[in-house]
Formats: structure tokens, C-alpha cells, sequence
């Protein structure tokens, strides 16, 4: 019986916070491309939630919001961003 080369796995533990965050950023990229403040705020207004006690949909429901709330306000507007995505978990 032949064996094949010798494989080693690596364990990789990941949080439910870096979940979360990585989510966030990554639908706020969707939403508005290139807005790496957008996405740094949403993602503090999730984990903030998240770590008071909300649910990943709570979270994200306050990142969306937050995320909206931003793209309304006039220093924020850009005519490229008329479509609207949800953050869903």
C-alpha cells in the first residue's frame, strides 16, 4: 500500500467579531466602492452592537442603517451610488 506525501493542517481559529467585521467591510465595498471610511465607521457601529449584547442581525441592521444614513448626507453623496443593497445575516 502506498502512502502519499505527508500533509499537516493548520488550525485556524477566527472570531465571531472578525466574522462580523469582515462581513461589514466587505458589503460596505459593495455598496459604496472605494468609501474605506464608510466601512470603517459601520463596522465599529456593528461590533459596537454586537458587543453590547445585539444579534449578528442586529448588528448588521445597524451597519445598513448607518451605512444609508451616511450615503444621504450631502458631504457623503456621489450621483455613481443611486442603487441601494441591504446587509443581510
Amino acid at each position: 500500500m502506498a502512502c502519499g506525501p505527508s500533509v499537516t493542517l493548520e488550525v485556524i481559529t477566527v472570531t465571531n467579531e472578525e466574522v462580523l467585521a469582515e462581513a461589514v467591510r466587505a458589503w460596505v465595498d459593495q455598496a459604496r466602492p472605494g468609501d474605506r471610511g464608510a466601512a470603517e465607521r459601520a463596522t465599529l457601529v456593528a461590533l459596537n452592537c454586537y458587543w453590547e449584547g445585539g444579534t449578528v442581525s442586529e448588528a448588521c441592521r445597524q451597519a445598513s442603517g448607518f451605512v444609508q444614513s451616511w450615503s444621504h448626507h450631502p458631504a457623503h453623496m456621489s450621483p455613481a451610488h443611486d442603487v441601494v443593497l441591504r446587509l443581510v445575516s
